[in-house]
């Protein structure tokens, strides 16, 4: 997003360059090179980043009920060859934190059961419920605590699909993680639909100081943008939806 953005404005100098327009394509090149200096140096991503993520900079007190429901919500995938799918970076660090949650409930002697959700949002042939389904049993949780949500496409239908099973785990406290970055989002959804939930941060999101423009500066940046427009899209879903006009699952962008 942020370097199509550029390179339009870089673009739209040039062309006022060839019309004669001097003035305006100095304009168009220097307001680049400060949006590029301002993004990759670190001042817009901890701008963009820091509030949004605030909430869930410190994980909630492990307060279990009789019966619980860890939601997790996949991310992107690996694709090595000759393995088939498997979860990425942020993938593994979503499941080690699912684990630990799964870990600490059951040492108290309370039940808990893993909802994960995720479809094939990638097109890879395989539901991402199932590929980190098969990462969390390769660390210990049983089958029979495992529940896969494998149609859900978008956070929204992560939260729109995940009714059914919750109703049917019967569960007095849903735990949702997620990444600290993408829980406000996953949070309103969540609540949109009526499930309460508790979210827990897996992994958070910083920007690096630099003197000098860095490439992960611009990905936070995009992905931080990402985030704002989709609560900005939820939040028209949900007028929408008390309005009477039922609101499109398929529409919010894949994650």
């Amino acid at each position: 997003m942020i370097l199509s953005l550029l390179i339009a404005l870089l673009a739209c100098a040039w062309l006022a360059g060839r019309l004669g327009r001097r003035r305006l394509r100095l304009a168009g090149v220097a307001l680049a090179m400060v949006a590029v200096f301002a993004i990759g140096c670190g001042p817009v991503p901890h701008l963009l980043l820091g509030g949004w993520q605030a909430p869930y900079a410190h994980r909630p007190a492990l307060d279990w009920a009789p019966s619980n429901a860890i939601v997790l919500l996949t991310a992107n995938t690996n694709n090595p060859p000759g393995d088939g799918p498997e979860p990425g970076p942020v993938g593994y660090v979503r499941v080690a934190e699912t684990m630990s949650l799964y870990n600490a409930c059951r040492a108290t002697g309370m039940h808990c059961t893993v909802l994960v959700s995720g479809g094939d949002a990638y097109a890879t042939g395989e539901p991402l419920a199932q590929v980190y389904g098969k990462a969390l049993a390769r660390l210990g949780l049983p089958a029979a605590d495992m529940v896969l949500e494998p149609r859900s496409r978008t956070t929204w239908q992560n939260a729109e699909f995940a009714q059914a099973p919750l109703a049917r785990i019967g569960a007095q406290r849903v735990w949702l993680v997620s990444s600290a970055l993408h829980l406000r989002r996953a949070e309103f959804a969540f609540r949109h639909f009526g499930i309460a939930v508790t979210p827990v941060r897996a992994d958070y999101a910083r920007n690096a100081w630099s003197l000098l423009p860095l490439a992960g500066n611009l990905s936070l940046t995009d992905q931080a943008l990402h985030e704002y427009a989709g609560m900005a899209l939820y939040r028209w879903y949900a007028w929408c939806h008390r309005a009477g006009a039922p609101a499109e699952s398929s529409a919010p962008p894949a994650d």
